[in-house]
């Protein structure tokens, strides 16, 4: 990958010299006020090696956008940007939407387009849809908070009837309900091309989880669904589970945190899963499950050899279920990320858990066992057995990370630093257990 930049003066100066080893550009946070957004944009125009633009966070409004948007047009230029990031300019509201929206009508390059967190709503994103019905250039699209409604959703479904281009779209933390989806989901029936599809933190509760996986049954080209925080409780999994069970479902990553889920949709999940070879990433983090729904996913790894990652941070889990679980570990060869923060179970649970992790035939590779009930003594000794003996990559612990050579090196002086270790490391499991509306593991 080629060179990239972030300082104001010194990225006009690099882009104007059209350096090729430039090809990513992200400028610092901060606000970038018209004049220079106009400095910016006249610069661009005569740059040819330029693939990547970052402009999140530098408190754009239409004003800014509109000479930027200008040299993207791609008409009397020579742009090569494949990827724009304008996320978190809330300002940039329906204005930056309709004037991005003229972009992509005439832009024959751009590839990616992030507008998380801009204020679009319904009058920006309208547009933008609009748009794909003839963009034949454009594959990701992330639209997360930006107040859209069933509105906006019934335009991005009528486009995904027509365009066959666009493989990610992100919806995430919208005002969409089980109406709007009704939309997305006709719109999937007909679809092809989309790989990956965000939802998560909208309104579709239990009927907008049936039509979506209704039509999953004939979509035959979706990956990866991110379908957090939808109150789909027990009830709305259920034709998932019907989905799971039909060994034709190309879904390969589904994420369903925070979404009520307790014992009942848990172990139906689980039994789907038995006889499931497609599904690699399930998500269940912030639900509702405790020892009987943790005892059936357990029993499921018996039999599951595809699923490498099973997230079950912030749940009711007892020792019995972690038990369960370290059993189910101890014959499954195939998982590779299992996240149990914050989960009740004690002693019994770790002490177990680490007696098979120790095993010479684990393939785990990520475990998380922050906020448990264990005693802490007790978590100390155990973590260290597991940092000496397992194949564990990352272990998140309150007691931190395996210590490195530079590491043990360190004196009492540099306790500061080995607490910023371990805040960093609990942060990238926290972010690996929620999730992002972004193209990944949306397990939120």
């Amino acid at each position: 990958m080629g060179q990239k930049t972030s300082k104001y003066k010194s990225v006009i100066k690099a882009i104007e010299g059209n350096n090729p080893k430039l090809t990513e550009v992200v400028f610092d946070k901060g606000e970038i006020r018209q004049k220079e957004a106009s400095k910016i944009a006249a610069a661009l125009k005569g740059n040819t090696v330029i693939l990547q633009l970052d402009l999140g966070y530098c408190s754009l409004n239409p004003d800014c956008l509109h000479p930027l948007a200008d040299s993207l047009y791609n008409i009397g230029t020579s742009s090569n940007i494949r990827k724009v990031d304008l996320s978190n300019n809330p300002d940039l509201g329906p204005d930056g939407g309709r004037y991005l929206a003229a972009v992509l009508l005439s832009n024959k390059v751009l590839q990616h387009l992030l507008l998380n967190n801009c204020e679009l709503q319904d009058e920006g994103a309208i547009p933008i849809a609009e748009a794909l019905l003839s963009n034949r250039t454009l594959t990701t699209l992330e639209l997360g908070t930006n107040r859209l409604t069933d509105a906006a959703a019934a335009k991005l479904g009528g486009a995904m009837k027509v365009n066959s281009k666009l493989e990610g779209l992100s919806l995430w933390q919208n005002e969409i309900s089980s109406k709007g989806i009704q939309y997305i989901a006709e719109g999937l029936m007909v679809n092809t091309s989309i790989l990956w599809l965000g939802l998560g933190s909208n309104h579709l509760g239990v009927e907008g989880a049936w039509t979506l996986f209704d039509c999953l049954k004939t979509n035959q080209s979706l990956l990866w669904l991110g379908m957090g925080g939808n109150s789909l409780g027990d009830r709305g999994v259920m034709h998932l589970v019907a989905l799971l069970q039909d060994d034709q479902c190309p879904l390969q990553s589904i994420g369903l945190g925070g979404n009520e889920i307790q014992d009942e949709g848990a172990a139906r999940l689980a039994a789907a899963l038995k006889s499931n070879t497609q599904l690699r990433c399930l998500g269940l983090g912030g639900n509702q499950i405790s020892d009987e729904g943790g005892r059936a996913f357990g029993d499921m790894l018996r039999y599951n050899y595809t699923l490498k990652k099973l997230l079950l941070s912030s749940n009711l889990l007892g020792d019995s279920a972690v038990v369960a679980l370290a059993e189910g570990l101890s014959s499954n060869k195939s998982l590779e990320m299992l996240l149990l923060a914050d989960n009740p179970f004690g002693d019994e649970g770790g002490m177990r858990l680490t007696e098979v992790l120790c095993d010479d035939n684990s393939t785990l590779q990520i475990l998380d066992l922050h906020g448990t009930q264990m005693n802490k003594g007790l978590e100390r000794k155990l973590v260290e057995e597991l940092h000496q003996k397992s194949h564990l990559k990352k272990l998140g612990s309150a007691f931190g990370k395996k210590p490195t050579t530079e590491d043990q090196k360190l004196s009492n002086s540099d306790e500061i630093a080995r607490r910023h270790a371990r805040e960093e490391q609990a942060r990238w499991f926290q972010q690996q257990a929620s999730g992002s509306h972004t193209h990944g593991e949306y397990l939120l």
